[in-house]
């Protein structure tokens, strides 16, 4: 299965980045760690560092799957 790519932003330099969701089950990424209830199953973090080379921030990625709006209630 091929994953797409979601664009995110440095949020200290906001320069932008490209990753992709480490399986077919966390197809959410965010740079906020989501709240329990409103997530289907375990976030997973993925640490890195900013490309710019001006930067170099460390930025953490959690990756899940969202709750369908309706289910949240």
């Amino acid at each position: 299965m091929l994953l797409n790519k979601i664009k995110l932003e440095c949020p200290r330099c906001h320069w932008i980045f490209e990753v992709t969701p480490p399986d077919g089950e966390h197809l959410t990424c965010s740079l906020e760690k989501p709240a329990r209830s409103r997530i289907l199953n375990e976030i997973i973090e993925v640490n890195l560092v900013c490309r710019n080379p001006r930067c170099k921030e460390p930025i953490t990625v959690y990756s899940y799957m969202p709750k369908d709006f309706f289910n949240r209630l």
